[in-house]
């Protein structure tokens, strides 16, 4: 089986079509149906089905191109990591950030990076952790850094504490509770759960309550869209809760406002995930460098900040 195979075979299930994925890659459609046809043969068994709009991967297809697009991944990674022990600052770094992750680091982070490595291309998504755990594994992510709970984490990866973080409970300006200094004022109140990607107590009002004693809250919204979750905030009286770095986007500082609780209400430490395996590309290690050191001068303005 050829490396080409397996390029073939990933584009055609990342694009349902083998037009499509001749198209992306640059091969004629009947090289590409000569190529999945090959790799076919050689395992036995089918990788896709047709169906009306192109093709789908079958359960066995499933199950190749997970293995196949960590061997694509790794290959192009060692192609690259050749390249720039030679010098040269080229080829792909791909990180997966939470919200507050980009807000507070990424930019300082991405302007240093580009200076550096102007050549490179810089992947960036935005997710927690669990969602694109496999990703890191299979090599599709370089590593990840946001919220996360530490003795949770698989022994696969190896997690570094950039900071300690805590939370917000935020209202828009002018609300009735905006003077509110204990969580016991605000146990009549109704509010927006964010519900961001999969489970994060960082930022689930229940957890909050239940650790403090109190009965859950009367949960009114549930917000998939950060943009919803903002929107329903400044315009109701409903509340929400979120890491604090949220408040270091300028346009919603002005819009709405912490509620000036007596006791800060910790938050899930921010950390760098990455695999424990295998090290990171030289470009990889530059950006996860640059991460590092966005979150040392964020500590250092947060924490100043504090002391006016």
């Amino acid at each position: 089986m050829k490396l080409s195979h397996l390029r073939d075979v990933i584009a055609v299930a990342e694009h349902g079509s083998l037009r499509a994925a001749g198209r992306r890659i640059g091969v004629a459609q009947p090289a590409i149906t000569r190529s999945i046809r090959e790799v076919e043969q050689e395992l036995g068994a089918t990788l896709f089905e047709r169906h009306a709009r192109g093709v789908r991967l079958t359960e066995i297809g499933t199950a190749f191109v997970r293995r196949a697009s960590a061997v694509h991944a790794e290959l192009r990674r060692a192609r690259e990591e050749v390249d720039q022990l030679k010098g040269r600052a080229v080829g792909e770094v791909s990180v997966s950030l939470s919200t507050a992750s980009s807000l507070s680091l990424m930019p300082s982070a991405v302007q240093a990076f580009r200076k550096r490595c102007p050549d490179a291309l810089l992947k960036i998504s935005e997710s927690f952790f669990r969602p694109i755990e496999t990703d890191i594994l299979a090599g599709a992510i370089d590593f990840y850094v946001g919220p996360i709970e530490i003795d949770q984490v698989s022994q696969q990866f190896t997690v570094e504490k950039l900071f300690e973080n805590r939370r917000l409970i935020l209202a828009r300006k002018d609300h009735p509770l905006s003077n509110a200094r204990k969580l016991s004022d605000l146990v009549d109140a109704e509010w927006v759960r964010p519900v961001l990607s999969g489970n994060n107590t960082d930022v689930d009002v229940d957890f909050l309550f239940k650790e403090q004693g109190y009965d859950p809250p009367r949960v009114a919204l549930h917000a998939r869209s950060a943009m919803v979750m903002l929107l329903v905030t400044m315009n109701s009286d409903l509340l929400t809760i979120l890491p604090e770095q949220w408040l270091d986007f300028p346009l919603l500082s002005n819009l709405v406002a912490p509620l000036p609780l007596d006791e800060p209400l910790a938050g899930t430490p921010i950390c760098i995930v990455r695999r424990r395996d295998m090290p990171l590309t030289p470009l990889a290690e530059i950006f996860c460098d640059l991460m590092r050191r966005a979150a040392l001068n964020y500590v250092h303005r947060r924490e100043a900040g504090r002391g006016q």
